[in-house]
């Protein structure tokens, strides 16, 4: 006698789904009439200087949970690092897939990844300086975000709650594309476009969305500076609230140090070692 095997299941479709959600009112639209005129401004007062880098790599992330992927694989791109590992036929090329965590796929297919372990991952491929939200001042928020939109060499990520915005759903990972200084807005270049659009939003609001406690992790959410490794940047520096953004040389480029051999912490919160991620690098 035969024995049928049995047949694999297919995942159940979800029976509600969803086009886009309503931007929140005191949100503006990237696209809008007023967002074109915030970009306009912030692009003639010189504080979207990165913007066309992010925006010619941009990427929307391949999977729900996939947000710190998408905007480091966005980041990366836009510094031109090379991944240093092929991409499809033969090209390398950073995409939210392969950019591996600590976790395995399944897990991070549901859950996404923490603050630490975008700091583990980041790391692996550039320099990176982490900040929390409960260490970094609120002035040393600002200063840090007009400091990165006058350069195309250095991005900042986001790591926020997105109810403290008055959207729907948790954490959130995204770059930094503009600051209006007008009316004190940065724009946010959201991965999840296909939930909703980039915005503009009040930076000491965005601010406040770093404070709530991820109850993974018991910590609250921050933000991240990064740059190529071989930069003369050196980030370290802008880990000190002390630093001056605005010391420059001749040539209108911040002149810093060499930059230390390892600037990253050498344990993270989760208990692993800053090199977690180094047997999957690209």
């Amino acid at each position: 006698t035969s024995v049928n095997s049995p047949k694999a299941t297919a995942p159940s479709s979800p029976k509600v789904t969803f086009y886009r959600r309503e931007l929140p009112e005191d949100l503006v639209s990237f696209t809008s009439a007023d967002g074109r005129k915030l970009f306009k401004e912030s692009l003639n007062t010189g504080y979207a200087e990165g913007y066309f880098n992010l925006a010619g790599n941009f990427t929307v992330q391949s999977e729900p949970a996939y947000c710190g992927p998408s905007s480091l694989a966005m980041v990366l791109n836009a510094l031109e690092v090379d991944p240093g590992r092929r991409w499809k036929g033969v090209w390398r090329w950073y995409s939210d897939e392969l950019l591996e965590s600590c976790r395995t796929e399944s897990d991070l297919k549901a859950n996404g990844i923490t603050f630490d372990q975008f700091l583990c991952l980041a790391s692996s491929h550039a320099q990176v300086i982490a900040k929390r939200g409960t260490t970094a001042s609120r002035e040393e928020f600002v200063r840090d975000i007009k400091y990165v939109t006058q350069r195309d060499d250095v991005f900042m990520v986001l790591s926020f709650a997105r109810a403290a915005m008055g959207q729907t759903g948790d954490g959130h990972f995204s770059p930094i594309g503009a600051f209006h200084e007008g009316s004190n807005q940065a724009l946010v270049l959201d991965s999840a476009r296909y939930k909703y659009p980039s915005w503009f939003g009040d930076v000491d609001r965005l601010y406040d969305s770093l404070q709530p406690v991820d109850p993974e992790t018991n910590l609250p959410r921050g933000y991240f500076l990064i740059s190529r490794r071989d930069s003369r940047l050196d980030l370290s520096l802008l880990a000190s609230s002390n630093v001056d953004h605005d010391s420059k040389d001749s040539s209108g480029i911040v002149d810093l140090p060499e930059r230390p051999a390892d600037v990253f912490p050498t344990t993270l919160s989760c208990g692993k070692k800053s090199s977690c991620c180094s047997a999957k690098q690209l």
